[in-house]
């Protein structure tokens, strides 16, 4: 069996679950790659007990305010993938869960396509993770060129990538449903690998667009590839944030610094055993400690 399948069994599982129940269990996602799996996924949520929570919740609670319910879940969606509405969102509704999508401003009303997708269109498959990582560990002005001109080639074959993103209309049903709007930048650079310019830019063009859109000012935001910058962080202090959003897949604790907020990493497509050794704390406390006797490497995570 494997190391999954031995933390995402009922027994061990459970046995993680009852020593970390106070702890709030923050889940970041990103597009809905399997309706029918994200379904259950959220079918095995209900039947375990576990009950959504929204951002403004999150926040009251960190801030002081009134304590989150006992087994509270906040699921997140990362990058504005159009499938969160397109599919996730009748899922939730159908069981009165809700959840919080960080969207980039630059994006919402058009068909533009996120640059890593740009990038897997016009590298070979063998050299995608390089390729990717390269351009995540170079100077914000580097990788926009690269990907410049990835976009002029693909175009130039008549292989132009467009993109799903949502639309004003989307945003406002996602409202409608008791969900709620996060800040994830304007186009979702590598925020440490900007200059002090860009990165007040990002925050603040990002900030002023979707809370426009929302129809009051945002206070709550997820690192674009989890990767915190002290100028950005400076600027959405500045602004009023109340949360700030980390992807370090950690259960996170109910009395934790709201500018440095935990969450686990879960695929909508991962089966339940997978979602049950996650959600239990169970993987992310044998994942860390595998981190700390090895090297961690750079990820090729998008986020």
């Amino acid at each position: 069996m494997s190391v999954v399948g031995i933390l995402g069994s009922r027994p061990i599982a459970a046995a993680f679950a009852a020593v970390t129940s106070t702890r709030l269990r923050a889940v970041a996602y990103h597009a809905v790659e399997d309706a029918r799996a994200f379904a259950t996924q959220l079918d095995w949520f209900a039947a375990a007990g576990y009950r959504t929570v929204t951002a403004a919740q999150v926040a009251g609670a960190l801030h002081g305010g009134a304590p989150l319910p006992a087994r509270s879940l906040w699921l997140t969606f990362d990058d504005g993938d159009a499938t969160v509405v397109r599919v996730a969102l009748p899922l939730l509704r159908e069981r009165g869960m809700v959840a919080t999508a960080f969207l980039c401003g630059a994006w919402v009303d058009t068909t533009e396509a996120p640059w890593w997708q740009v990038v897997a269109a016009a590298v070979a498959p063998d050299d995608l993770v390089r390729t990717r990582l390269a351009l995540k560990a170079a100077p914000d002005a580097q990788r926009r060129a690269r990907v410049a001109q990835m976009a002029e080639s693909l175009a130039a074959s008549d292989s132009a990538v467009t993109g799903s993103q949502w639309t004003e209309a989307d945003v406002h049903a996602w409202l409608a449903a008791g969900n709620d709007i996060g800040n994830h930048s304007w186009d979702h650079p590598c925020l440490d690998r900007c200059d002090d310019v860009e990165q007040r830019r990002q925050i603040e063009a990002a900030h002023d667009r979707l809370s426009a859109l929302v129809g009051h000012p945002l206070d709550v935001f997820a690192w674009p590839n989890g990767d915190p910058a002290d100028v950005a962080a400076t600027a959405l202090r500045s602004l009023g944030y109340r949360l700030l959003v980390e992807c370090d897949h950690r259960l996170t604790g109910r009395g934790c610094d709201p500018l440095a907020v935990s969450r686990l990493k879960l695929d909508t497509s991962a089966d339940l055993t997978r979602t049950r050794a996650i959600l239990s704390g169970a993987h992310s406390a044998v994942f860390h400690l595998q981190q700390r006797f090895r090297r961690k490497g750079p990820t090729d995570d998008v986020t």
